[in-house]
């Protein structure tokens, strides 16, 4: 009986009413490690089914037939029956099929000495017909689960129960190789040597049983490698039809793995589309108010000069005129950076590199910069050292970054610009003393449309575009940015661009 899946003696009773067979049948069942129970009629086989595998059944009792009986531990789905006939009864055996025998026997002079192959025969047809209903029951137990937790757990335990074992690991496929996510059973971490074999069947999507060990692929050659079942037995050997069973629940198990990563992923996608349409929506805001309020004060100089034109002296004219040029500065500014934005998103923004020095560019962009600063200190301190770069490009880069550091800190706060180089890349640093980031905001500080939550309660203009275009436009010239923050205390961005050869 070695290709018995179950752990414990398969569990036969036998319902027989003469005595004589009842002892040679009970012995030689036995002798075939099996676990033997009696019954001497049917109404008694009926009182006796629990905890019984299989049901061995005479044709003939003395209170109901073997048929009568037969068809009432079907009714209550009962255990798997065999017929049990007479000599020259095939008539009753077929119509005991009909009615739901698993097999049948008939009694002849070999009968007895081969009772135990005939229910070894059945007893394998009867698991894997309660394996196949198990499979069907696991495979939409596992689909129906909602979250990873559940689709995991519900893979290693119903693998567990579709095939005895003892313990099950589930294996799934990341960027990092694969990950041991859920156990059922016994919990030991898989050992080297299984990990190596676990990649392997990853790779090559066929299934690998050595010893105890079965290890199926969730996916077939071909197919976008998912993970591994590692199924671990009691110490016996799994039988065919159970490698078969195993490959099949993989199958179900790697299409709810598909399902929850598509799910994911949609889930992931939705989340994004709706974080984009709303920064689109607070970006729209922030534009209309960045273009009425120079709009704003364009118009109503403007329109103070025109209405009394006669009446004004020159002073206050020129001072109308140069507060409507700054205005318009300003217009022309956000513009070029929604020009810039746009041609970036399209993939149509090429720098014009070229090799220059680094502190007299950054010396005379700080100097170009004062009217914007307003008279805030700006200490320098830049090394000498040529750098790749586009100098329009530079200059906005200083320009956002200053701008930034000054909407971030009190009047009386100094402004560092810094530059050093090594390993043939020079870094440029802009601090400042004031408010600070934290390691949220700091995270998102250069993503599309993004303000900082100080920023917004705090009612500063601004586009929420800068920063991305900084990250932008130093990417462009082959460099990096970052930023270094703490709140309350000020924070620190930086670039790098490649040193000149």
């Amino acid at each position: 009986m070695a290709m018995i899946a179950e752990r414990r003696p398969i569990s036969v009773l036998l319902v027989e009413d003469n005595p004589d067979h009842i002892h040679l049948i009970e012995r030689r069942l036995r002798d075939g490690g099996l676990d033997v129970h009696r019954a001497s009629s049917g109404k008694e086989a009926l009182a006796s089914l629990d905890g019984i595998d299989l049901v061995l059944l005479d044709y003939r009792l003395p209170d109901m037939s073997g048929l009568e009986t037969l068809q009432e531990i079907r009714r209550i789905d009962g255990p798997s029956v065999v017929m049990v006939t007479g000599m020259g009864s095939e008539e009753i055996a077929v119509e005991a099929m009909r009615a739901g025998a698993i097999d049948y026997v008939v009694k002849d002079a070999t009968y007895i000495r081969m009772l135990p192959e005939v229910v070894e025969r059945a007893w394998r047809l009867h698991d894997l017909t309660r394996r196949a209903k198990q499979l069907q029951r696991l495979a939409f137990i596992v689909n129906s689960a909602e979250d990873r937790e559940s689709i995991f757990a519900e893979i290693v335990n119903g693998a567990r129960e579709l095939l005895g074992a003892v313990m099950c690991a589930l294996l799934i496929y990341e960027e990092a190789g694969l990950e041991v996510v859920a156990q059922g059973g016994s919990s030991v971490d898989p050992s080297p040597a299984l990990m190596d074999r676990a990649t392997k069947v990853l790779e090559s999507g066929t299934t690998d049983i050595e010893g105890e060990a079965l290890l199926v692929p969730l996916s077939k050659g071909g197919d976008e490698p998912l993970g591994v079942l590692a199924i671990i037995s009691d110490g016996r050997t799994f039988i065919e039809e159970e490698l078969d069973l195993a490959d099949t629940f993989a199958s179900f198990a790697g299409l709810a793995l598909r399902n929850l990563r598509r799910r994911e992923l949609e889930q992931r996608l939705i989340g994004e589309l709706q974080q984009t349409l709303e920064l689109r929506r607070d970006f729209v805001n922030s534009i209309s108010h960045e273009l009425r309020t120079p709009l704003a004060c364009i118009s109503g100089f403007a329109t103070t000069v025109l209405t009394h034109w006669g009446r004004l002296d020159e002073e206050t004219i020129r001072s109308s005129v140069e507060k409507i040029q700054h205005h318009g500065g300003d217009l022309t500014n956000l513009v070029e950076k929604l020009l810039d934005f746009s041609f970036l998103e399209q993939g149509r923004f090429a720098p014009e590199v070229t090799t220059m020095d680094l502190k007299p560019t950054i010396e005379t962009s700080v100097e170009d910069l004062q009217p914007l600063v307003g008279g805030r200190q700006i200490e320098i301190d830049v090394e000498e050292v040529k750098v790749a770069a586009d100098p329009n490009l530079l200059h906005r880069v200083l320009s956002n970054l200053i701008s930034n550091a000054v909407k971030a800190s009190g009047t009386d706060e100094p402004i560092y610009v810094r530059a050093v180089h090594h390993d043939g890349v020079a870094r440029i640093e802009v601090e400042d003393r004031g408010t600070g980031l934290s390691e949220e905001d700091a995270a998102h500080v250069f993503d599309p449309f993004w303000r900082s939550r100080h920023a917004i309660k705090a009612a500063q203009r601004g586009s929420g575009i800068g920063l991305t275009l900084v990250k932008e436009y130093v990417r462009t010239m082959g460099g990096e940015v970052g930023v270094t923050s703490k709140l309350g205390t000020g924070s620190t961005f930086y670039f790098t661009l490649p040193v000149a050869g």
